[in-house]
């Protein structure tokens, strides 16, 4: 009776050992993907926040300069995105926080779950409010240029930028209709490549950690 409850007590040990060694290593290979995606949406954030800004500038120049009423409502609409954007990846900038290290491993992975959440629904919902949005606002914006001589409007730099021919105004809304398509496919792909990934890494090793 014994020698078979030593048996059973050293396997018990040699598979606790096993699970503590993966454990450990998936714990390793997780942080480092971690640190790699925490670092490129950082950036991402950093760009679409600084892109946002410049694009309030923009059409807010373009609301006073263009007389057409139309385009002047796409204006409008685009400003209100714009900061709509900002908002959006801000707080996507405030939960992407750095992982601390002097919470227990679970807390740590709790954290990170929360947060690779937060970037999924992000992407995976930005058909609707990324790419759909901008479009309706630029095809509104396209659709109300008019002819400049109607309104007495002058301005060599804006009517030398834009789509004021019939045949402009298409090749320009479908350069943007494949841009935002391109935009979303984007933002699928690195759902399905990244994060998704990333999250069922995080939930193998919450198990790991309850088998214990």
């Amino acid at each position: 009776m014994l020698e078979q409850e030593l048996k059973d007590i050293w396997k018990n040990s040699s598979q606790t050992g096993q699970i503590s060694i993966e454990t450990k290593q998936l714990t390793e290979e997780l942080n480092t993907k971690i640190n790699s995606i925490q670092k490129k949406i950082r950036s991402r954030d950093i760009t679409e926040i600084s892109a946002s800004v410049i694009g309030i500038l923009l059409f807010g120049y373009l609301l006073f300069e263009i007389p057409f009423p139309i385009t002047k409502v796409a204006c409008s609409l685009a400003i209100a995105w714009f900061v709509f954007v900002i908002v959006k990846f801000r707080k996507s900038k405030l939960q992407n926080t750095k992982t601390d290290f002097s919470l227990t491993i679970s807390n740590q992975l709790n954290n990170v779950k929360k947060s690779m959440l937060h970037q999924s629904s992000l992407l995976d919902s930005a058909l609707y409010w990324y790419a759909i949005p901008p479009f309706i606002m630029n095809f509104i914006f396209i659709l109300g240029l008019e002819n400049p001589i109607d309104y007495n409007w002058s301005s060599s730099v804006a009517e030398s930028l834009l789509p004021l021919s019939f045949n402009f105004k298409i090749i320009t809304l479908v350069g943007l209709a494949s841009f935002y398509a391109f935009t979303f496919w984007v933002n699928k792909r690195t759902l399905n490549k990244d994060v998704k990934p990333t999250l069922e890494r995080i939930e193998k090793l919450q198990q790991q950690i309850k088998n214990e």
